[in-house]
């Protein structure tokens, strides 16, 4: 299983979130509205939670596609849930190597495209084919609480321009309680692997991971210059990451030195 390392967090200011009590700092009306989001995604007499029901809450709160994606140590995707729309975002960067959440957890801040036409010479493939899929504005937040940083929340809007007053500092406060709900759904969880929580969230990725190790072994080097060289094969040949990592896995495809 792909590491997430969450040591050294404190866990000591939640309740038990058996119902998903949060800090009670937080502005009341957008965590009132994530919790009762979140009522509805757990269902009655249920306790647990998952990344994806996470993931539904975020998009029942903002109206927006939204994905959730946390990452490893060497900043390959460890697990991915999407509401509906939002997952061909996500392979999009992962195939590209280039997008707003990618930006977002490298460089640790916010990136808030209000208008994603004005960013077509920063992301030049991405740009374009988020757009044939109707998207014209994304808002992605990395997910982290002091030095320790998980992944990414994104969140993609269908129209562009300005956010309405307040809105920025809404979903800034939703990413910390994501960012909260992540790390206490890691807590039991040892630091090389990721809590059972996100178990479904991660077999989707398992393939990518499978192959990275094959390619590390066929290439002798790093995991990271072998997903590289995975990203590349799938740009080249105009396909997904997943299909060429599959094709590995089959072994219908082979890297050579």
């Amino acid at each position: 299983m792909a590491t997430v390392r969450l040591v050294g967090v404190d866990f000591g200011s939640w309740h038990d979130v058996g119902q998903r009590r949060f800090w009670s700092g937080r502005p009341p009306v957008i965590s009132d509205a994530f919790e009762q989001a979140l009522r509805r995604q757990i269902g009655e007499g249920r306790s647990s939670l998952s990344l994806r029901q996470l993931c539904e809450a975020c998009a029942d709160v903002t109206s927006m596609r939204t994905s959730i994606v946390l990452v490893t140590d060497g900043h390959q995707q460890a697990a991915m849930a999407a509401s509906d729309g939002a997952a061909a975002m996500e392979e999009l960067q992962l195939t590209l190597g280039e997008g707003p959440g990618l930006d977002a957890y490298g460089e640790g801040q916010p990136v808030l495209v209000e208008d994603l036409a004005d960013e077509a010479s920063r992301w030049l493939h991405f740009v374009p084919a988020a757009r044939d899929l109707g998207v014209e504005a994304v808002f992605a937040f990395p997910l982290q609480l002091g030095v320790v940083r998980t992944g990414v929340l994104s969140l993609y809007g269908d129209g562009a321009g300005p956010l309405g007053d307040g809105v920025l500092g809404d979903l800034s406060t939703l990413a910390d309680l994501v960012t909260e709900a992540v790390l206490t759904m890691q807590s039991g969880a040892a630091p090389e692997e990721l809590g059972w929580s996100f178990s479904s969230a991660a077999e989707h990725r398992a393939v990518v991971h499978q192959a990275t190790g094959m390619v590390v072994v066929q290439l002798d080097c790093s995991a990271q210059d072998a997903f590289v060289r995975l990203r590349a094969r799938a740009f080249a040949l105009g396909v997904e990451v997943d299909e060429v990592a599959r094709l590995v896995v089959e072994r219908q495809m082979r890297f050579e030195r």
